[in-house]
């Protein structure tokens, strides 16, 4: 049984859950499989309904407004031109295809011991693999890409310097939301053939095959590269 910290912000259908969780390497518990929607995470409810939970088109009210400021740094205001603005933001969406990778393979599967490393886990993304049919949390609520976000753009000012950030930042927005809405299609979607289809299967995959292996969501990219890929007939 948990300690109860932070009792006074969890619900207690959350604290249940993540008592009874086994770890994210396992496929959903009996009784987690009864709730298709999700459960409730926080005892507040403007916290529970405005702050853990994003609609699908969400990403983009906060994503599109970031990348036409880069497009207008790059090219109205000269900072690289045309085709340097449009290259830097190439740049920045291959960039992501590598924050995606890794965020999902080193941070969102990491094993901490302890209560409240099992709740970190969780929280981090063992709900979506408990949960993984719960449309309102399967793209991340703003304050969680805020944080996240604050974080790549720093690196990016100190890297590209004041002069190429933003374009890089903006890619890498453009490659985010792509990456969100792959995510829910492979979810809730059922493609007939094609790539679709695919992705689908090579995403479905991960949640349900117990090895540590296809961490590209959008792509399957850095999985080759880093030797995690298997193929859907594997």
């Amino acid at each position: 049984m948990s300690d109860r910290r932070g009792a006074a912000i969890w619900s207690d259908e959350l604290l249940d859950t993540v008592d009874r969780w086994e770890g994210i390497e396992n496929p959903p518990m009996p009784e987690s499989r009864k709730h298709k929607d999700g459960i409730r995470i926080f005892r507040h409810d403007f916290v529970e309904n405005y702050l853990s939970k994003a609609h699908p088109i969400t990403p983009l009210f906060y994503t599109l407004p970031f990348t036409l400021w880069a497009l207008y740094r790059g090219i109205v205001q000269g900072y690289s031109g045309v085709w340097g603005t449009l290259g830097w933001m190439a740049l920045g969406v291959f960039l992501w295809t590598f924050v995606e990778y890794a965020l999902h393979r080193w941070l969102f599967h990491l094993r901490l011991p302890g209560w409240g490393g099992k709740m970190f886990a969780f929280m981090a993304h063992g709900y979506h693999h408990e949960f993984p049919d719960d449309k309102m949390r399967l793209v991340a609520p703003p304050l969680m890409l805020a944080f996240l976000g604050a974080i790549v753009g720093f690196i990016y000012y100190l890297v590209f310097g004041t002069q190429y950030w933003v374009q890089v930042f903006g890619g890498t927005f453009i490659g985010y939301l792509g990456y969100d809405w792959i995510h829910y299609y492979t979810h809730h979607f059922r493609p007939k053939g094609g790539v679709g289809k695919w992705l689908r299967q090579y995403h479905l995959l991960h949640h349900f095959d117990p090895d540590y292996d296809r961490f590209g969501i959008s792509n399957p990219l850095w999985d080759v590269i880093l030797r995690t890929y298997r193929g859907v007939g594997n």
